[in-house]
């Protein structure tokens, strides 16, 4: 049991040590849980680099184009990369950025934009898997790491470029969403 009594205060406070063991001491774990606060529709530009880059636009029929990347966008992974980051929530924050969080060498990237004049930026960083299934991440402007869901990686992940159905006839185009 833990008790302390503050000189100017007449109560005296008791609690059990286990818990007082799991609150954190380290500054950076008491951050907020929202990374980012947007809506979707407020990204303009984004990229997204793992082993190479692709990068969209919004035009101004509200139609993304690429800036660099080929073939057919899938639209509704676009949208549903586009839900899972602009609402963006971190697990829990783990502290201060260590070399095992694998962020010198990321997984992935994220850069977007929020204004059409593009200079309001962001960047999240994925790094390496933490011990619970969840992954390190990193955002600019915030210091420390923290994590992130499996499932929200691979929203984050999903293809850009529409795949063509295997069974698909020739000269036929069809294209199957991929969860």
């Amino acid at each position: 049991m833990f008790t302390r009594r503050l000189t100017d205060e007449p109560f005296v406070v008791a609690a059990r040590r286990g818990l007082v063991d799991q609150i954190p001491a380290d500054p950076l774990q008491w951050q907020e849980l929202s990374i980012f606060k947007f809506k979707p529709d407020q990204i303009h530009r984004f990229s997204v680099t793992t082993d190479n880059e692709l990068s969209l636009e919004r035009g101004e029929n509200n139609q993304w184009h690429w800036l660099k990347g080929t073939g057919q966008i899938d639209g509704t992974n676009v949208q549903s990369l586009l839900n899972t980051l602009s609402s963006l929530h971190a697990v829990r924050w783990l502290g201060a950025t260590k070399p095992q969080d694998g962020l010198e060498k990321p997984q992935l990237t994220l850069a977007f934009t929020t204004s059409p004049d593009n200079k309001a930026s962001h960047r999240l960083i994925i790094g390496a898997p933490a011990n619970d299934g969840t992954w390190c991440a990193h955002v600019d402007g915030r210091e420390g790491t923290f994590v992130i869901t499996n499932s929200v990686l691979n929203s984050l992940r999903l293809p850009l470029v529409a795949q063509p159905s295997p069974n698909a006839k020739s000269g036929a185009h069809r294209y199957t969403v991929i969860l």
